[in-house]
């Protein structure tokens, strides 16, 4: 529960000279007062039931829902084989390749269709890749 009362306000300085705006903003501040507290001193707002209010009726919602139906994909499931490259490397399908010390990697000249492989920066150094022929983001070489 709130307790609000605007009569404490404090209309000091320029807003005393001018005595209808005082009279119309104290006006204001008590019939805010009074609409949202009923007078008595206790929220009404608190107390409100909130809606989400939509600008349609809702049984055209219920009417126009469509159901979609996703062909299920069946993936294989594929284990990675971890290795950890210090020097030059060339990668294969579904390696995850801990790559450190500036090592460079080179991805496969022929990779498989859908073929994974996962490279992590293991020591902060900037990581060379090589695309052996095929392009990383329209360029021949890239780094990580």
């Amino acid at each position: 529960m709130a307790s609000v009362d605007p009569f404490i306000v404090d209309l000091s300085g320029e807003w005393y000279k001018d005595p209808s705006i005082v009279f119309y903003l104290n006006k204001f501040l008590h019939d805010l007062f009074v609409v949202t507290t009923g007078g008595t001193g206790e929220s009404l707002i608190e107390d409100a039931n909130i809606a989400e209010k939509f600008p349609w009726p809702q049984t055209l919602l219920a009417e126009e829902s469509k159901e979609f139906n996703y062909p299920e994909i069946q993936m294989p499931v594929q284990n990675f084989r971890s290795v950890t490259a210090s020097s030059s490397y060339t990668a294969v399908p579904f390696d995850f390749i801990n790559a450190k010390g500036a090592s460079t990697i080179t991805f496969p000249k022929y990779p498989d269709e859908n073929s994974v492989i996962i490279i992590r920066n293991g020591d902060g150094t900037r990581i060379p890749l090589n695309g052996n022929g095929k392009d990383i983001n329209g360029s021949s070489t890239g780094f990580l």
